[in-house]
């Protein structure tokens, strides 16, 4: 036998207490007289036999009294298999209130069924351990231990959220919590439907972890989601047609018929198709759209389906352009005529011309794309320029000079990071390969014809390698040298084409199948574009660039129905916001500098709740290997049923205080109904 609280095993000493007075007997004699002198003699040895026996049996019901309920406090058990925790225990209860927990059992919502079973495992300990209560939500006073009645409160306060951890997580964030307890005095519990796309369980977990995973089980419902939506373009024209790309699926394991598809756009709402999904299917559909104003727009796309509502809706966000800029810098009297006729011949693209002598450094910023054609001299600060140019997204598009403008551009490439120019060589270099697989040029061509003409030149560069890798080769040579090749460089690209774009070295600019898609899509080509939707409790940062350094970024964030002010996190051309749990619901939030709105953005729900897959209690112990105590949970099973192995043996504790009861009856009896006089001759 071993006790949970040996501590309290120092209280047998007061049974020296009831012996003390026993011996020294605390009571006024009381004179007797008799007539007959003979018989006092018998009275006396009688009278004394009873009050001793008397004494003895009050004295050891009050002993057994005090020695049990001693043993009570002490809590004694006898070990069923592993070693009796002793002392106080700290005990962590992951309760998970995800979207998937609103959903209905056998009899009650799984949210309420995971309520009841914490409590049962609260009832299941001391009232002298300690709790924490854990959510999904990770707020700070859950990284509190609390006793026992305000770890009841807290359960009765936990509410469905769109907050989703995973076990490892979960895990990680309890351990933390009990760091100060030893590993026997800690238990961790979670309570979960434990849906598939959230739960795992490391191989290399501790195996002296005192785990406990209480199943949930759900009745299957079906659901079908609005998994994510993106453009197929990453910039959008105004008065031009655009594609948005939606993917949607079907989670249940019956056929979805005829899901109603909507796009909601600049407040009006229109049908956007009719979807049916087979089991388990993912789908990918389009939507066109046309959009007639510039600036940030506002769009949400919709399902209808039942019960399952939250991932019904995907909202999204995007800043639609009137005009796409470009400027050429060159360094002779004029540019390339053949370049500023495509960007003519195109409406909503602008070409601005700079010579390398007159460079408006302020005004980089305001181009999407920057040409560099055949320079004959780039300073270390106009590369400077350019890097932070990059660094708030903008795109670069390269062209040398010949025979010597490669030594020229190395100051640049040097710069940011991409090499050196190499290797001037003259002959007769072919291009014999389109790199389809890039976003460049994926969809510009159905199909690749045999017959399509592709570039040569007559004279190149060896383009700079970084690390020993090419960047990323758009157009290669028959030789698989470079022709154009793509860098990711801060927070844009760089395109370098290792010939001249003059015409006696290179016929590009005859090539307008080429060419033209070239051209077009750098300009529009997105380091880091912004995003079109975030996830609310996943994605706190939130990019702004072009950011004025005349003011302290006095940033606020409105939207539905509340203001605040989020975290600013200084980059370089560019700030973080970190919207913490500042942000709760889906929709809309407009971010201000002062009066000026930098932009919107658009929240939604975490999609991985969608997927309405549970693991089964047979599957979370085949997985945990043995290392975790799996139970199920149906609403109704007791604590003493469920959780009466907290204490890894059987407990005495409530014996003893039947026996403490029995011997103050007894001790009572004794006193009340023994009584002990003289004898009636």
């Amino acid at each position: 036998m071993q006790f949970i609280n040996p501590q309290f095993l120092w209280g047998l000493l007061f049974l020296a207490i009831p012996i003390i007075i026993h011996l020294f007997q605390f009571r006024r004699f009381k004179k007797v007289y008799f007539s007959n002198t003979p018989f006092l003699k018998e009275i006396k040895e009688t009278s004394q036999q009873s009050r001793k026996l008397k004494h003895l049996l009050v004295l050891f019901s009050r002993l057994i009294a005090v020695a049990f309920l001693v043993l009570a406090f002490a809590q004694p058990v006898i070990p069923t298999g592993d070693k009796v925790v002793t002392g106080t225990r700290a005990v962590s209860i992951f309760i998970d209130n995800s979207f998937s927990m609103s959903s209905m059992g056998r009899d009650i919502s799984l949210l309420n069924n995971a309520r009841l079973a914490a409590r049962n495992i609260i009832n299941g300990y001391g009232e002298a351990d300690e709790f924490q209560i854990l959510t999904g939500d990770f707020e700070n006073r859950h990284q509190r231990l609390y006793n026992r009645e305000q770890a009841l409160d807290m359960i009765n306060e936990i509410q469905v959220s769109p907050a989703v951890r995973t076990l490892p997580d979960v895990i990680q964030r309890q351990e933390h919590a009990l760091r100060n307890y030893s590993r026997e005095r800690q238990s961790f519990y979670l309570i979960s439907d434990f849906q598939k796309n959230i739960t795992s369980f490391p191989e290399n977990s501790d195996s002296l972890l005192s785990l406990n995973l209480v199943y949930i089980e759900s009745i299957e419902s079906s659901n079908v989601s609005i998994d994510s939506v993106w453009f197929s373009q990453p910039l959008q024209i105004v008065n031009q047609n655009g594609e948005m790309l939606v993917q949607i699926t079907n989670h249940s394991t019956e056929q979805s018929e005829e899901v109603n598809l909507e796009l909601k756009l600049a407040d009006q709402r229109r049908p956007a198709g009719r979807i049916s999904l087979v089991p388990g299917q993912t789908l990918v559909d389009t939507v066109t759209f046309t959009i007639n104003r510039a600036g940030w727009q506002k769009a949400t796309v919709s399902i209808t389906d039942y019960p399952i509502q939250f991932d019904d809706e995907y909202h999204l966000s995007f800043h639609v352009k009137d005009n796409i800029n470009v400027l050429t810098i060159h360094s002779g009297l004029e540019s390339n005529r053949f370049l500023s006729a495509l960007f003519r011949g195109i409406p909503y693209m602008t070409e601005d011309l700079m010579r390398a002598s007159n460079i408006n450094y302020s005004a980089l910023s305001d181009y999407n794309l920057i040409i560099l054609n055949e320079l004959e001299e780039v300073t270390t600060g106009f590369a400077s320029e350019l890097k932070d140019y990059l660094s708030s997204g903008g795109n670069l598009l390269i062209f040398p000079a010949p025979v010597s403008g490669g030594g020229v551009l190395n100051t640049l490439t040097d710069e940011l990071g991409l090499g050196t120019f190499s290797q001037w060589s003259e002959g007769e270099f072919q291009v014999g390969q389109i790199n389809m697989e890039d976003p460049l040029f994926t969809g510009v061509f159905e199909e690749v014809r045999q017959d399509l003409k592709l570039p040569k030149s007559t004279g190149r560069y060896v383009i700079p390698s970084r690390g020993g890798a090419d960047g990323v080769p758009l157009l290669s040579y028959r030789d698989t040298r470079s022709f154009v090749s793509k860098y990711p460089c801060e927070n844009g690209s760089v395109f370098i084409c290792s010939s001249p774009l003059n015409t006696t070295w290179n016929d590009l600019v005859s090539n307008g199948e080429v060419f033209v898609p070239l051209l077009y899509r750098a300009a529009i080509a997105t380091g880091t574009e912004d995003r079109v939707a975030y996830a609310v409790g996943t994605d706190r940062l939130i990019p702004i660039r072009n950011v004025s350094s005349e003011r302290q970024p006095d940033f606020r964030i409105t939207g539905q129905g509340r203001e605040f002010i989020p975290g600013v996190e200084q980059r370089t051309g560019s700030v973080q916001l970190n919207v913490y749990d500042q942000i709760s619901e889906p929709g809309f939030y407009e971010v201000y500098q002062g009066e000026e709105q930098h932009k919107t953005v658009a929240f939604n729900y975490d999609r991985r709740e969608s997927e309405i897959a549970t693991y089964a209690r047979e599957d979370l112990e085949e997985m945990t290997g043995g290392q975790a105590v799996v139970t199920s949970h149906d609403g109704s099973t007791t604590a003493s049923a469920l959780f009466g192995s907290s204490r890894s043996g059987k407990e005495f504790w409530m014996w003893c205080i039947i026996t403490v009861l029995a011997a103050l009856l007894i001790e009572q009896i004794l006193l009340r109904f023994w009584k002990v006089g003289n004898r009636k001759s």
